[in-house]
């Protein structure tokens, strides 16, 4: 049995969404969003006395709901073509079931991020640790830890 144009049409372009969706922008101190540009955020300088590799995971929900409903639909499409009756419903069933299970870890794959924490010592003796992805800093150089609305982030000194 050949699967209809417009059914394959439609799962290529939830496919293709679920691609558009999991460009997620990395977590950076170059970048700020619409929010924080012109509002007052606080400053401190300090020096970054430990560095440390981590891996950012998840953090674009749409993505993952869209990789979801993708790999479901592509799942129950290939389900159906196995069998017939009773075996065929239970064949799309399942295709749909491991199709949407993989889809989202695809998607959940899809925006981990790897990034750096870092931990500084401020001149005002707190200590604070951000995690970004860049720019990149050594330990012992001195940073900007810039603070407002929810978020915190480095920028050189």
């Amino acid at each position: 049995m050949m699967i209809p144009a417009k059914v394959t049409a439609g799962a290529a372009m939830l496919l293709a969404a679920v691609s558009l969706a999991a460009c997620n922008p990395p977590n950076s101190g170059d970048r700020v969003s619409a929010s924080q540009a012109q509002a007052a955020q606080s400053v401190a300088f300090g020096t970054v006395i430990a560095a440390r590799p981590v891996t950012v995971a998840g953090g674009n929900a749409p993505a993952e709901v869209v990789g979801t409903i993708a790999g479901g639909v592509a799942g129950g499409l290939l389900g159906n073509q196995i069998g017939g009756g009773t075996g065929k419903v239970i064949a799309t069933g399942v295709g749909a079931t491991a199709g949407a299970a993989a889809g989202n870890r695809v998607a959940n794959a899809a925006t981990q991020q790897a990034s750096t924490e870092y931990t500084i010592r401020t001149d005002g003796g707190q200590t604070v640790a951000v995690i970004q992805a860049s720019p990149s800093f050594g330990i012992g150089e001195r940073v900007q830890v810039i603070s407002g609305r929810g978020t915190t982030r480095l920028a050189p000194a």
